[in-house]
């Protein structure tokens, strides 16, 4: 799969780009500063944080999955990008500040019992589908700095107007700057930035 210049080799085992990805490849396309660092959270095959790091940005990658880390190093060798890949939940094994952090979150809802697998683990986002982002979006004052932002999926499924809510308590702005609707849900990519 090619896209924006970056081709990707969907591995076993690590979500498959797909619309959500797509949608959001398209906003980090037009966000990207030549010189900035940049941090994708849970980036799968790697597709985001390589279109980052070909921008022109020094970008670091986390996943949880070991499946997903090996899948985006062996496509940053693809690609002949400088990507530094680390295993740990969110931003666990990161350190410093970042100008720019991406993310999306497993934000679909699952059933209570519902197995995490391998897979399963880049879209299970617990009950209400916010068991991730919940986490997620308080770390990121910690890890941006002044003026940075944060760019994220959300699903109409998953309660988007509680992500609102949430970043602007901690004294985000707030904007939706991307939005695509399909027979089931409509996603939408959030950029909050700390001023």
């Amino acid at each position: 799969m090619e896209l924006f210049g970056v081709e990707v080799e969907a591995c076993e085992g690590v979500y498959k780009p797909c619309d959500d990805t797509f949608m959001l490849a398209e906003v980090v396309q037009g966000e990207v500063r030549r010189g900035e660092r940049m941090l994708e959270v849970g980036t799968g095959t790697g597709i985001i944080a390589l279109l980052g790091a070909r921008l022109g940005a020094e970008v670091v990658a986390t996943d949880v999955s070991e499946a997903a880390v090996r899948c985006a190093r062996l496509n940053a060798r693809r690609n002949g990008i400088k990507l530094r890949v680390l295993r740990c939940d969110l931003m666990g094994c990161v350190r410093g500040r970042f100008s720019l952090i991406v993310f999306n979150p497993p934000y679909l809802p699952a059933e209570e019992g519902e197995v995490r697998d391998e897979v399963s683990i880049a879209w299970h986002g617990g009950r209400d589908g916010r068991e991730v982002i919940e986490r997620f979006i308080p770390l990121c004052v910690e890890y941006l700095e002044r003026g940075g932002r944060v760019l994220m999926v959300q699903s109409s499924l998953s309660m988007p107007e509680r992500t609102m809510k949430m970043f602007l308590s901690l004294g985000f702005e707030v904007s939706v700057v991307a939005e695509r609707s399909f027979p089931f849900e409509r996603l939408q990519v959030v950029r909050a930035v700390l001023p």
